[in-house]
C-alpha cells in the first residue's frame, strides 16, 4: 500500500526468483520430511535442511495465491487457458487422496505441481521476454550441477570396471535424498544437449568464435547419452537430432556425411572405447565384502529399481505393471482416480506412462484435462514447425524440449508428475504458448 508501483513489482520479481529456485531445490523432498519431530527420527542438519527445503513449497505456494488475488487486474487470466488445463489436471488428484486409501501425504506432490505452474505464470506477467531467458540459463546451471555431482562419482566407478547403470543411491550431495539413476541422467543429458543448441542461437554472436569447443561439448554430452544405454532417451535423441538437421541444413551429400559422423559416430565409437575400457578393468576386479553388500542395497525394497520382469521383455516389465495396473483400478476409482502416487498406491511402482499415471491418479476427469493440454502442446507445435522451419528459430528448440518430454512420457511417468520434466516442460512452453500462428500464416508463407 505504501509502495511505489516500480518498487512492488522488484519485491515480486524477487520473489518468484526465489519461489522458481524452490521449486527446483524441494525436489526429491515429500511431506515426510516436515515430520521432523516425529517421535524416534533423528533431528540432524540434513534433516534440517530437508524440512526447509519441503516447507518453502507451501510458503511459496500461499504467496503465489496471495499475488494472484492483490494483483488480479494487471494479469490476463484469459492469456493462460492452456495451463489452467494442467492445474485442473493435478488439481483432479484430489478427489483419490480424499475417497481412497492412499496416503493424505501424497498431496504434497499436488503443491508442489501448483507451485510450479503458478510461478511460471506470474514469471510470464512481470518479466520480460528477454528477462525470461535468465530462467533457462538458471535451469541449465542446475541440471548441470545435478548430473556432475551425480555422475562424477559413478563415472570414476565405471573407468574402474563398476557399473553405471541401476539407481538410486543415497548421497551427501543430496542431503541423503536418491540420487537420479541412470535413465534420469540420460535424459538430463539431452535436455543439456537441447539447452546448448538453444544458447548457440541466443547468444550466437558472442558464441561464434568458440564453435569447435561448443561442438565437443555437445559430442560429450551425446556420448554420455550413449554410455547410460536408455533405450527410450537414445530413440528420442535420435529424433531431436534428425529435427536439428532438418531445421539447419538442406539434403546435401556431404552435409549429412558430417551431421552423422559428429552427432552419431563420433560419439558411438566413444561410447564403445569406454565399454572396452570398463570390461577390462572389470576383469581385474574380484568382489569384495563391501561390493556384495552393496549389489544387497540395489536389490532392496527400499529402492524399487529392478522390475520384475522375463527375459525379452522388450518393455522391461512396464507392459506387465500396466496391465496391472488398469486391472486393479474399478468402481468409482474409474472417475477420479487414487489421488498423486496412485501407482505406487496399488502396485508400490512407478507406472511408467505419463496417461497411465494420470489415469491411476485423477481417474477419467483428470485424464480428459491432461489429454487436452497434451492437444493443444500438439497443436502448437506442430504450427510453430511449419511456419518457423529452415529459419533456425528459437521457438524450434523450445518444440524440441517439448517433444522430447512428451515422448518420454510414453514410458516414463515424466512431466504428469512434480519433476525435472515437469519444470522445464513448462518453462519452454511459456515461450511459445501465447503464439498465435493460424494455420492461414502458414499457407500464406508457403504459397509465396
Amino acid at each position: 500500500m505504501f509502495l511505489k508501483p516500480s518498487v512492488k513489482t522488484i519485491f515480486i520479481k524477487l520473489f518468484l526468483i526465489i519461489s522458481f529456485l524452490v521449486c527446483w531445490f524441494s525436489i526429491s523432498t515429500s511431506f515426510e520430511d516436515l515430520l521432523i519431530f516425529h517421535k524416534g527420527k533423528d533431528i540432524n542438519l540434513n534433516n534440517i535442511i530437508n524440512f526447509c527445503r519441503h516447507i518453502s513449497i507451501y510458503f511459496c505456494f500461499f504467496l503465489l495465491i496471495l499475488i494472484f488475488l492483490i494483483f488480479n487486474k494487471k494479469i490476463n487470466f484469459k492469456k493462460y487457458k492452456i495451463f489452467y488445463l494442467l492445474i485442473a489436471y493435478f488439481a483432479a488428484q484430489f478427489i483419490g487422496l480424499v475417497y481412497t486409501g492412499n496416503t493424505i501425504e501424497n498431496i504434497s506432490f499436488i503443491f508442489s505441481s501448483f507451485t510450479v505452474i503458478l510461478t511460471i505464470i506470474l514469471i510470464d506477467n512481470f518479466f520480460s521476454y528477454n528477462e525470461k531467458k535468465y530462467f533457462l540459463l538458471i535451469s541449465f546451471l542446475i541440471l548441470n550441477v545435478v548430473f556432475f555431482l551425480t555422475f562424477t562419482p559413478s563415472l570414476i566407478n565405471y573407468l574402474n570396471g563398476g557399473s553405471i547403470y541401476g539407481g538410486f543411491y543415497s548421497s551427501d550431495f543430496f542431503f541423503e535424498k536418491d540420487t537420479p539413476r541412470s535413465s534420469g541422467l540420460a535424459r538430463m543429458a539431452l535436455i543439456i544437449f537441447i539447452f546448448i543448441e538453444l544458447f548457440e542461437i541466443q547468444y550466437s554472436k558472442y558464441l561464434k568464435n568458440h564453435s569447435k569447443k561448443i561442438l565437443l561439448i555437445k559430442i560429450i554430452f551425446l556420448t554420455f547419452v550413449t554410455l547410460f544405454q536408455s533405450r527410450t532417451i537414445i530413440f528420442i535423441t535420435v529424433i531431436i537430432c534428425f529435427f536439428i538437421y532438418l531445421n539447419r541444413n538442406k539434403f546435401e551429400f556431404n552435409k549429412v556425411t558430417k551431421f552423422i559422423s559428429i552427432y552419431f559416430f563420433i560419439p558411438t565409437f566413444l561410447f564403445f572405447s569406454l565399454s572396452t575400457f570398463n570390461s577390462y578393468q572389470s576383469t581385474k576386479l574380484s568382489f569384495s565384502e563391501e561390493d556384495i553388500k552393496l549389489l544387497d542395497h540395489l536389490k532392496s525394497d527400499e529402492l524399487r529399481i529392478f522390475r520384475g520382469y522375463q527375459q525379452g521383455d522388450i518393455s522391461s516389465g512396464r507392459f506387465s505393471d500396466w496391465k496391472e495396473i488398469l486391472e486393479n483400478v474399478s468402481g468409482k476409482n474409474i472417475i477420479y482416480g487414487y489421488g498423486a502416487q496412485g501407482d505406487r498406491y496399488l502396485i508400490n511402482q512407478t507406472a511408467s506412462n505419463g496417461l497411465i499415471y494420470t489415469f491411476v491418479s485423477s481417474g477419467l476427469i483428470g485424464l480428459i484435462f491432461f489429454i487436452i493440454f497434451n492437444i493443444a502442446v500438439c497443436l502448437k507445435i506442430i504450427k510453430i514447425f511449419f511456419y518457423y522451419f529452415k529459419e533456425n528459430s528459437e521457438d524450434i528448440i523450445y518444440c524440441l524440449i517439448l517433444l522430447s518430454l512428451s515422448l518420454r512420457g510414453i514410458l516414463e511417468t515424466s512431466y504428469a508428475v512434480f519433476s525435472i520434466d515437469l519444470i522445464i516442460f513448462i518453462l519452454a512452453l511459456s515461450f511459445i504458448f501465447d503464439s498465435n500462428i493460424r494455420i492461414k500464416d502458414i499457407k500464406i508463407k508457403y504459397s509465396k
